[in-house]
């Protein structure tokens, strides 16, 4: 899944996500080896939670919790659920070498996945003062319901983490957490908003690549990294 430029874009298929967590900290670890690189996949069943989510909005004991993992990670953001027919991309890269703004670099990986959504046929859009995508009916920022979430960590300079786009994904799974943070937000998902079978995954990660590797602020010259 590359076309010869930068970043490079690998399609994991499903992976559970302590695999696809241990292969994000090789390629951080070994990133001179590696180059900036983007992992497209779907997770096995999990929970996450980021540096400073609260106990409140995890999961309770039993239910859930009882036959689904949870992990907490080194990313910005709440909790929030990783499942089939939902297309996860972890975005690697040497952030020195596009500027070293990482709330610039968020945003271009939100305007991706907006284009993303934009090509599946779903007009979402950003909400002022949250992080992710979302559709909204007219201008109700209230009502908006949440289509992907957007958490990222800065590891030795390299950035890790990125993006979870509600494809087909089961919408019933975050009943059992607040996502993001967000009490009363709605989950919704590209098969809800269009009413019609999404692609299969692959092709969205197909679709996906293209639009994040467009969306990334473009690497400095040689000797003008910030």
């Amino acid at each position: 899944m590359s076309d010869g430029s930068e970043p490079r874009c690998r399609w994991l298929g499903r992976i559970g996500f302590d695999d696809a967590f241990a292969l994000q900290e090789e390629i951080v670890r070994d990133h001179a080896v590696h180059g900036d690189t983007v992992l497209l996949l779907e997770h096995d069943p999990v929970y996450t939670t980021g540096r400073l989510g609260k106990d409140e909005n995890l999961p309770s004991e039993g239910g859930l919790r009882s036959s689904v993992p949870l992990r907490r990670i080194g990313r910005g953001g709440d909790v929030t659920y990783h499942g089939p027919g939902q297309l996860v991309g972890y975005v690697l890269v040497d952030l020195r070498a596009r500027g070293g703004d990482v709330h610039r670099f968020l945003r271009s990986i939100e305007a991706g996945v907006i284009a993303l959504l934009a090509d599946l046929g779903v007009a979402a859009s950003r909400v002022e003062g949250r992080t992710g995508a979302w559709v909204q009916t007219g201008n109700d920022r209230q009502g908006a319901r949440k289509i992907a979430s957007i958490g990222i960590g800065v590891r030795r300079g390299i950035s890790m983490h990125g993006f979870a786009v509600n494809v087909s994904v089961d919408l019933g799974a975050f009943d059992a957490i607040v996502p993001c943070d967000l009490a009363g937000v709605e989950m919704t998902s590209v098969e809800r908003e269009t009413g019609r079978e999404a692609p299969p995954l692959v092709d969205v990660a197909e679709r996906a690549a293209r639009c994040v590797r467009t969306a990334l602020p473009p690497r400095v010259a040689t000797g003008a990294r910030a």
